[in-house]
């Protein structure tokens, strides 16, 4: 039981390596379609117990988790700056949807 709970946190690991590379290349739609499962493999993976561990293992296991929280910490980074890309740009459209109806009601009063 404890290889094969080391082998699904290291496919679990390999998820999150994959996610961190679609979040860096901005490959969003991807990433949003395998972030669900990730997240819902992750949870079970954390519920299930692991006492049965040997010593070694529990090393290995904890090597595997150190890995996935790195991996968790920047792809937060990289959503951040994704969110604040994001924030600029629907800023801009709100601006420029200010200035459009400025000036068209400009000329519209003109036209009155």
């Amino acid at each position: 039981m404890a290889k094969s709970f080391i082998a699904d946190y290291e496919t679990l690991y390999q998820q999150n390596t994959l996610l961190l590379a679609m979040a860096r290349q901005g490959e969003w739609q991807r990433f949003i379609e395998l972030a669900g499962d990730y997240v819902t493999t992750l949870q079970e993976m954390v519920e299930r117990q692991h006492s049965e561990l040997m010593p070694d293992e529990k090393a290995q296991l904890r090597g595997i988790v150190n890995r996935l929280i790195e991996n968790e910490a920047e792809i937060n980074r990289v959503l951040q700056d994704r969110l604040d890309v994001l924030c600029r740009d629907m800023s801009a459209l709100n601006r420029g949807k200010k200035y459009t109806q400025a000036y068209s009601s400009h000329f519209t009063s003109m036209l009155q």
